[in-house]
């Protein structure tokens, strides 16, 4: 009897641990369901493209305007994924506000582009940033900013104006210098120049106004020659008819111009230019050259100072629009010189990761915005580094360049 009372205790206790490893089991089920259900609801939900808002600055272009030394233009490509709403874009300086305007954006639309042409009131030894103000939904807002320098600052031309007399021209000329400059004219009682400044400060340009409209003496003229020619000076002369003839003999050559009577003087042509190895000069033959500045036509004298403070040769500078981009984003790549290109180029780029060279590809010109570019496709995460190459393939510059993961697929 008694061995019949512990068969069945056995027997229930055994009942009892495959209930108890069966809900545990079940149970064990349950929770793997719903810890999938849930990674499933949040990777359908990263997946859908309507639930992710974003927008982001993506390159940004600067460049001169060719046409107004004055001024450049600041582009800026902004990438849009399903926003519908108003942005506002703002581009600073130093902390200082200088250009802003407002953008819709619409969901189906993913590019915009928006160009300010920046002209006054600009520190250059100060950063830049553009902003992009978020959207209701917008997470990630990193990339609504941006930061950047430019090498765009043009160097200020040291300039010594000599005028043999006050005149229209001299007012009209002063006019129309937007650079650091020296002038020196006679005084009213002795028609006599005071030069003592003149003879120990380097000038990039020196520009004869009407003169010398009195006789200067062999000293003075051999002075002025070692000055000019060992400091790289160069020379601008607007003739107004009114030069003393025998000291206009002896300045002459430096234009290009020698043995002249007062005949000779009628016949001079309105503009020459002159250069000899590394001196350059222009002579403009118009004594009613204030005319045509006071009406706004500054070619005369724009021409004059390109030509004397033109380099030989042009370098070129290039850049890429962002620091970082993602995969398969294209990498904009630009570059322009530091003058007008006359003669276009024919730039190609070569794509290193780690040492290794991936591909080549050539750069285009854009005649509306005077530089060459590409937009280079890179596949994979990494450091890359892009080498600029010229006709000769020398590299004449590398960039460095950042490819992320992407975020999320779209």
């Amino acid at each position: 009897m008694q061995n019949k009372y512990t068969l069945f205790f056995l027997i229930t206790i055994a009942i009892g641990i495959v209930i108890v490893f069966k809900n545990l089991f079940t149970s064990s089920i349950n929770i793997q369901t719903n810890v999938k259900d849930i990674v499933s609801s949040e990777i359908t939900e990263l997946d859908n493209p309507k639930d992710y808002v974003d927008v982001a600055i993506k390159n940004v272009i600067v460049y001169p305007n060719r046409f107004d030394k004055k001024s450049f233009y600041i582009d800026i490509e902004i990438n849009n994924k399903n926003g519908d709403e108003l942005t506002q874009i703002t581009l600073s300086n130093g902390g200082k506000l200088i250009a802003s305007d407002k953008m819709k954006l619409s969901s189906n639309k993913n590019i915009y582009f928006q160009s300010f042409l920046i002209k006054d009131n600009i520190n250059f030894d100060n950063l830049f940033d553009v902003k992009l103000s978020s959207l209701k939904l917008e997470k990630n807002i990193s990339n609504n900013r941006y930061s950047f320098s430019t090498k765009l600052k043009n160097e200020q031309l040291d300039i010594a104006l000599i005028s043999g007399s006050l005149n229209y021209n001299s007012r009209a000329i002063i006019s129309k210098i937007n650079n650091n400059f020296d002038h020196f004219f006679p005084t009213i009682d002795s028609h006599v120049h005071n030069f003592e400044d003149f003879w120990f400060k380097k000038y990039d340009i020196v520009i004869f106004d009407n003169f010398p409209k009195m006789p200067i003496s062999d000293r003075w003229f051999n002075l002025f020659i070692k000055k000019i020619y060992s400091e790289n000076t160069s020379l601008i002369m607007f003739k107004a008819g009114g030069e003393e003839l025998n000291s206009f003999q002896k300045i002459g050559p430096l234009f290009g111009i020698s043995s002249v009577n007062e005949n000779d003087l009628k016949n001079i042509p309105k503009k020459t230019f002159y250069s000899k190895n590394h001196f350059k000069s222009v002579l403009i033959n118009d004594k009613f050259l204030y005319k045509y500045l006071l009406k706004g036509d500054d070619s005369y004298v724009e021409e004059a100072i390109d030509w004397v403070s033109k380099k030989k040769d042009l370098s070129y500078t290039f850049f890429v629009g962002n620091e970082n981009y993602y995969i398969n984003e294209p990498v904009f790549v630009y570059g322009f010189a530091d003058g007008i290109d006359m003669d276009k180029k024919d730039f190609k780029v070569d794509i290193y990761k780690d040492g290794i060279h991936l591909q080549q590809e050539n750069l285009y010109f854009n005649p509306m915005s005077d530089y060459y570019f590409n937009k280079l496709k890179i596949s994979n995460t990494g450091k890359y580094e892009i080498k600029i190459l010229d006709e000769e393939n020398l590299m004449i510059q590398m960039i460095n360049v950042n490819i992320l993961e992407e975020l999320i697929k779209l």
